[in-house]
């Protein structure tokens, strides 16, 4: 683990290689989801075209082994980025990966002046305590919802 390097995502080439490693993420331990690479490429491009689109790949050696999405919003008391997906392949995780991921895109932000970051993620899962202890804190007046089907 002592070559574990993160590099900006400047071009869509490489949304491929992001979206294997969603895959492996996302169809294990803890979300068992049924994702297939063209759904989660869809994805990947999707917030890649946004506005101030701003990702990260982290790599291990040659092996691309984790991504941080998102974008940066606006906001009337200040932008924030909004961390879209961020995901380490199972077999780096508990690794520092993470964390690792989550430094790199707090230094890039403040390089640009972005003080915030907002995200989702589920209670019940392991990612909910990484992100206590990466200094995030739960949005007490906010809460998620959802409209028609979401399983």
């Amino acid at each position: 683990m002592n070559n574990i390097k993160c590099q900006r995502i400047e071009s869509d080439d490489v949304l491929k290689d992001c979206a294997e490693v969603l895959v492996k993420a996302y169809n294990s331990e803890p979300w068992n989801d049924n994702w297939t690479k063209e759904k989660a490429l869809e994805k990947l491009e999707c917030f890649y075209n946004s506005p101030r689109f701003i990702g990260l790949m982290v790599w291990e050696e040659d092996s691309l082994v984790g991504c941080c999405i998102g974008n940066i919003e606006p906001y009337y008391m200040g932008d924030y980025y909004y961390v879209k997906e961020m995901f380490v392949s199972p077999e780096y995780q508990n690794k520092g990966i993470g964390r690792k991921l989550m430094e790199s895109i707090k230094k890039e932000l403040n390089e640009i002046n972005i003080k915030t970051i907002i995200l989702f993620t589920g209670k019940d899962f392991f990612p909910y305590r990484f992100y206590l202890k990466s200094g995030f804190s739960e949005m007490e007046e906010m809460r998620m919802m959802s409209f028609g089907e979401t399983e």
